[in-house]
């Protein structure tokens, strides 16, 4: 989502600075829908401020700290298997 379209969708202001923490929960934070996700975070904004995204902020941060591992996690997987596949048959 962009900064446009999040200014289009609340009625409060917002800075820059405050725009990327939002950004942040909007994208990783797990009870934001990924098909709603733009109508929540925007009612979330106009309804309590920024201090809901302060609140939900450390657990956003949290979980694109797992989807980053569980990416790297699944990357050593494949570069496994494929060592293995080699170890069974070395003309590959």
């Amino acid at each position: 989502m962009t900064k446009q379209e999040f200014k289009s969708l609340t009625t409060r202001e917002f800075t820059d600075k405050e725009y990327e923490a939002i950004e942040t929960v909007y994208t990783f934070h797990p009870a934001i829908s990924e098909t709603e996700g733009k109508k929540q975070i925007a009612g979330l904004y106009d309804t309590f401020g920024f201090r809901i995204i302060a609140d939900m902020l450390p657990t956003a941060i949290k979980a694109k700290e797992l989807e980053e591992q569980m990416t790297r996690k699944r990357h050593e997987l494949e570069e496994l298997k494929e060592e293995f596949k080699r170890l069974k048959d070395p003309s590959i």
